[in-house]
């Protein structure tokens, strides 16, 4: 019984830590662009749901969607404004992304000060029965959630022309051009999706927790932990590494005291490189050794 328990709330941070990873692989692998601070963007969602609730209409779904429209709106910005002159830079784009941490951060304590806040939606408290065993509403929302975007993603990037374009621009840059294939457009595009994605999953989680400014770093430890697990650049590898990671912690916690999650999770992960360096699903690039 603790065992099924323990796995379905493993499945429900999964998802989350999916959702993350997922969004950091687009980027990477249609931008080649790694942007660490991934995290206040998830940690805006949770703010921007939390203002949408109390501010606007207490409707958790509409908040959801405007979350995510805000993260969407948030990471075509930066694109065009950080990103996009730092593309053949990684040095840079890292230290770029660190500074916007800091940045967004310490913005967010001017605006709404360092007390947490709480996004109160009473009816996701609502324990729904499963067999013997009862999770709430709002566990139930975060995984029925994830797995409609996951969906809806793969639809995108495998049925429409947009979608096809960031399966070719993420391939061969140069070939994508040829064909008339616009690379700004694709960019700022797949920035976009992958910000939405990730304020999505801080308005998802901000009811079970709270929400304040640091929020979003653990699910960019995780979600990282989660791309390499699963492969770089391995869309299906970054599902399945955020959903292993997320039982996998859920479950240790019945073998050992909770302080000693994160160190199961992470021997794990260095006994799957040790047998498969590039990930369960990833593949060695052109050119590197």
């Amino acid at each position: 019984m603790a065992f099924l328990e323990q796995a379905l709330n493993g499945l429900m941070m999964g998802s989350i830590y999916a959702l993350f990873a997922v969004g950091m692989v687009l980027v990477f692998g249609v931008m080649r662009v790694l942007n660490f601070a991934h995290g206040v963007i998830f940690m805006a969602g949770g703010y921007m749901c939390h203002a949408v609730m109390t501010h606007v209409v207490a409707f958790y779904p509409l908040a959801l969607l405007l979350s995510a429209a805000g993260g969407a709106v948030i990471g075509a910005v930066l694109e065009r404004l950080v990103f996009r002159r730092l593309r053949e830079s990684l040095p840079m784009q890292i230290v770029a992304s660190l500074g916007l941490i800091l940045m967004v951060q310490n913005g967010v304590l001017l605006l709404f000060g360092p007390e947490a806040v709480q996004i109160s939606v009473p009816a996701m408290r609502t324990v729904v029965p499963l067999g013997p065993l009862g999770v709430t509403l709002q566990q139930v929302l975060i995984v029925v959630v994830v797995g409609v975007a996951m969906a809806g993603l793969h639809l995108f990037l495998t049925r429409s022309r947009l979608g096809t374009a960031m399966r070719a621009a993420s391939q061969d840059l140069q070939a994508a051009r040829v064909v008339g294939i616009n690379p700004d457009r694709v960019f700022a595009l797949t920035f976009a999706l992958a910000s939405g994605l990730a304020a999505l999953g801080g308005a998802l989680l901000g009811p079970l927790f709270l929400v304040f400014p640091a929020m979003g770093d653990l699910p960019l430890l995780k979600g990282l932990t989660a791309i390499v697990l699963g492969g770089m650049g391995s869309v299906g590898g970054a599902v399945l590494g955020g959903l292993a990671i997320g039982v996998l912690e859920a479950e240790s916690t019945l073998l050992a005291p909770t302080d000693y999650r994160d160190l199961v999770v992470f021997a794990v992960l260095i006994l799957v490189l040790l047998v498969r360096p590039y990930g369960l699903f990833g593949r060695r690039l052109r050119g590197e050794p």
